[in-house]
């Protein structure tokens, strides 16, 4: 008797999972998108504070900027969380200038901050010599310039040593822009994390790579 019981529960088992498998073989096959959004729209603020920092930001300028991006956005979703809102900050001293572009987003964790720092650090003089240029002697200056970005993001991870900044900004990335001299009067060697060595004709602009000026500030 226990022994036909269970040969009708095996059989109970195996008309079900047979039904199971009919059903599922008369649906037809659909792909499923998860879409994550916090990354991208963070690297695209980010973009965005950039390009600011390179055409002369300010808290007009970003506001603005920001604005051309909401715009876009209805027109061509984006799929951004809500941004409540953007400021700029410039700190500037004899040998320091550090430049920040925040964001503040809406995600489902509530209120929270995507940003950019920039940070350019001048030392001491350590050496100067003579060179003609274009057929004048010029005094030129040899300095260390460290120049960094941090990228922080509640959707990026830590990553390497932290940009040497005044203000804090939690979490993210740091990365070391290339720099370059479009006057073609610097000499630039690049000595690791951040750090250059810098020949210049005193207090100078230089450029990094996504067009943002970069002051090295000579005090003879």
């Amino acid at each position: 008797m226990r022994r036909r019981r269970g040969q009708f529960a095996l059989l109970g088992v195996i008309i079900l999972a047979a039904t199971l498998v009919v059903i599922v073989s008369q649906r037809p096959a659909e792909p499923v998108f998860a879409l994550e959004r916090g990354p991208m729209q963070s690297a695209q603020l980010i973009h965005l504070g950039r390009f600011c920092l390179a055409t002369g930001c300010s808290n007009e300028s970003l506001t603005g900027l920001l604005a051309v991006l909401l715009e876009f956005n209805e027109s061509e979703p984006l799929y951004m969380y809500p941004i409540k809102g953007a400021y700029y900050r410039h700190i500037l001293d004899a040998n320091r200038e550090e430049h920040y572009v925040f964001f503040n987003i809406v995600t489902l964790r509530g209120s929270e901050t995507v940003g950019l720092a920039s940070s350019a650090q001048t030392s001491p003089v350590l050496a100067k010599y003579e060179k003609v240029v274009k057929g004048r002697k010029t005094t030129f200056y040899n300095v260390t310039l460290t120049y960094c970005h941090a990228y922080s993001s509640p959707f990026f991870p830590a990553g390497g040593p932290a940009c040497p900044l005044s203000e804090s900004t939690p979490g993210g990335l740091t990365y070391c822009p290339r720099l370059y001299d479009p006057q073609g009067l610097a000499e630039l060697t690049y000595l690791g994390y951040c750090t250059w060595r810098v020949s210049v004709p005193g207090s100078y602009t230089l450029y990094d790579e996504f067009g943002i000026p970069v002051e090295v500030r000579v005090a003879p």
